[in-house]
């Protein structure tokens, strides 16, 4: 077996499907999916064909014209805790195979919300996250992203509710009678109460991006290329309509630094706040987190990253998640000229200055195994949501703003424009990126140490601070408080969150608890409406030894699900020696707040309680 990924069991000898057909029917009461999915093969395939699944019941191999059972086996027979199991068919010269499965409460892809759940409280809602490895929990796949497929999907559900998904929208109709094959009965599916939305990705995509939400969900008109989708009323729709109301502008000022806008439509669904991210670049279909509405359009920086996706990650996108700075890195030089253009460079810059301090938190996280901190890192045996850190987003960004400081920016913005054409509806390795910038930038291997930026641990001497008047300010202010001096309310006056974010994280942890108090006592910190500033300045108060905020603490931890705040809360409750009282709050939280959370971050949580148990 020739495996070409570390995190998936699809066979490099094997054909990649090029189209699946999906017919979903979501059985809300039960949190599971019963479902079909048509593979189609590039030519007559003789032979074992392997797929990727993970927490599936119910399966079974069909041809696809005499729905006559194909053998196929599973492996191993218990399943792998990353991998899953490995589902290899057996195929007499197919172009296609039809498979029916169930999915199971267990499918790590999926959560299922109760309506007590929502912000509507009045029906159930449903999503996914399909990234690092999770579209095999929803269906067999070769769950890779060196796979790019086709889909089409039929989505069956209760008439009240509706459904996006990361494709084009073809229909909202009565289901028709045996459209679902063997896969759900037509008693089930065409029962009176229910409706099916039909869809259509034409454009190849990893199986990261396959996306989908189910539920009371409204929408606005933002631009001619974008409409916001959430579900919890008028309210909701209503603030983010006015945070994202400058989205064109920004597809605009991408299309000018990056070539043409591929994918048609740039919609964005605000999702409720157990979403794990902050966004989710599901291509036609941005995934947000409620969080990111500030009420100051500074939220749009989220989008900013997502819409560059469209160009590096979802156009070109990483072969393995061992590459997957090619992603990230890429995206935040990409956000950050983005918002340069949009929002100015003093903005740009403090975003930079905030992604260097958490560069260097990184270093910190993983000085015991600093593997993780390469830009190309081996990652067989370990769950990619287990390590996933900034490294890739600010160490990837930080190699491709030190090689446009070598040559110039000019023209590093037509070896981008190049390399993005170039590879475009593609996956591809560090390696080929490599050779692609050595023969475009003759003689930039003797002028940088490329080896030393992919493959060394740490942060490479040549790696830069941002230089900016405001941010030079900020950081000094934060060195200042530990010596007693709390910035006056004139230096602060024209603050919004992302300066605080900064100086919070330059504030010298071991700061006393009183300071921590008085400070909170006068900018009232812990109370503020950016989320970012909050879990600052709480990381801040835990560190400190500060108790009286452990309620808003735990207030939080039980609002949101966004593991960028959930990891460092919980990292600071129970890190350190002598900290008996905190570890039992964040064992008690974790248990009162676990439903609540999608099962990804589930995951998170529980290994870092287990790691400082």
């Amino acid at each position: 077996m020739a495996l070409l990924d570390p995190h998936s069991f699809a066979d490099a000898s094997h054909p990649f499907a090029t189209h699946v057909s999906l017919t979903f029917y979501l059985d809300f009461a039960t949190s599971t999916i019963l479902g079909s999915a048509l593979l189609t093969l590039p030519s007559p395939h003789m032979g074992p064909l392997t797929l990727d699944t993970r927490s599936l019941s119910n399966l079974s191999a069909l041809d696809p014209l005499s729905l006559s059972p194909l053998p196929f086996s599973l492996s191993p027979s218990n399943p792998d805790p990353v991998l899953g199991q490995s589902l290899t068919v057996s195929l007499s010269s197919h172009s296609s195979l039809l498979l029916t499965f169930s999915t199971t409460p267990a499918s790590s892809a999926l959560q299922w919300l109760s309506p007590a759940q929502t912000s509507s409280r009045s029906h159930p809602f449903v999503f996914t996250q399909c990234q690092s490895i999770h579209a095999r929990s929803i269906f067999p796949c070769q769950d890779t992203p060196a796979a790019r497929i086709r889909f089409s999907a039929k989505l069956n559900l209760p008439r009240p509710l509706s459904a996006v998904m990361a494709a084009a929208h073809l229909a909202r109709r009565d289901p028709a009678p045996g459209e679902a094959g063997p896969a759900c009965p037509d008693a089930l599916w065409c029962a009176q109460d229910r409706v099916v939305e039909e869809f259509a990705m034409n454009q190849p995509i990893p199986p990261y991006l396959f996306a989908f939400a189910a539920g009371d969900i409204g929408f606005r008109d933002v631009g001619p290329r974008t409409r916001v989708y959430a579900e919890g009323g008028t309210a909701m729709l209503d603030a983010a309509a006015r945070e994202f109301a400058g989205t064109e502008e920004m597809i605009r000022v991408g299309e000018a630094l990056f070539g043409p806008y591929e994918w048609e439509r740039f919609d964005l669904l605000v999702l409720p706040p157990s979403f794990p991210y902050g966004g989710m670049e599901n291509p036609r279909m941005v995934f947000l987190t409620p969080t990111v509405i500030k009420g100051d359009a500074s939220g749009a920086q989220v989008v900013a990253h997502e819409l560059a996706h469209s160009w590096t990650g979802n156009l070109i996108t990483n072969k393995t998640n061992e590459d997957f700075w090619l992603n990230e890195g890429f995206t935040t030089y990409a956000e950050r000229r983005i918002v340069e253009m949009v929002q100015g460079e003093e903005r740009a810059a403090l975003n930079t200055g905030i992604g260097w301090r958490g560069l260097n938190e990184e270093m910190e996280r993983f000085k015991d195994n600093m593997e993780f901190t390469k830009l190309k890192p081996k990652l067989a045996g370990i769950d990619p949501d287990d390590v996933y850190s900034q490294v890739p987003y600010e160490k990837g960004f930080q190699f491709l703003w030190r090689i446009e400081r070598q040559i110039g920016r000019p023209a590093f913005d037509e070896f981008l424009k190049k390399y993005i054409s170039t590879f475009k509806f593609q996956s591809i390795d560090t390696e080929t990126f490599l050779e692609f910038l050595k023969a475009n930038v003759p003689g930039i291997e003797n002028q940088i140490d490329l080896k030393l930026w992919v493959e060394g641990t740490g942060i490479p001497p040549d790696a830069m601070e941002p230089v900016s008047t405001i941010y030079t300010k900020i950081v000094s202010l934060a060195k200042d408080f530990n010596a007693g001096r709390m910035p006056r309310e004139d230096e602060v006056a024209d603050w919004h969150g992302q300066e605080w974010e900064l100086y919070l994280e330059n504030v010298p942890k071991a700061v006393e608890a009183s300071q921590v108090a008085a400070l909170d006592a006068r900018y009232r910190l812990a109370e503020s409406r950016d989320w970012e500033v909050k879990v600052a300045f709480l990381q801040l108060a835990i560190s400190s030894g500060c108790k009286e905020y452990f309620g808003e603490v735990e207030k939080t931890l039980k609002q949101v699900g966004r593991m960028k705040y959930l990891r460092p809360l919980y990292t600071a409750l129970v890190q350190g020696t002598g900290r008996d009282e905190e570890k039992m709050l964040a064992k008690r939280i974790f248990a009162e707040a676990h439903d609540g959370y999608h099962p990804i971050a589930q995951g998170v949580v529980e290994s870092i309680l287990s790691k400082h148990s």
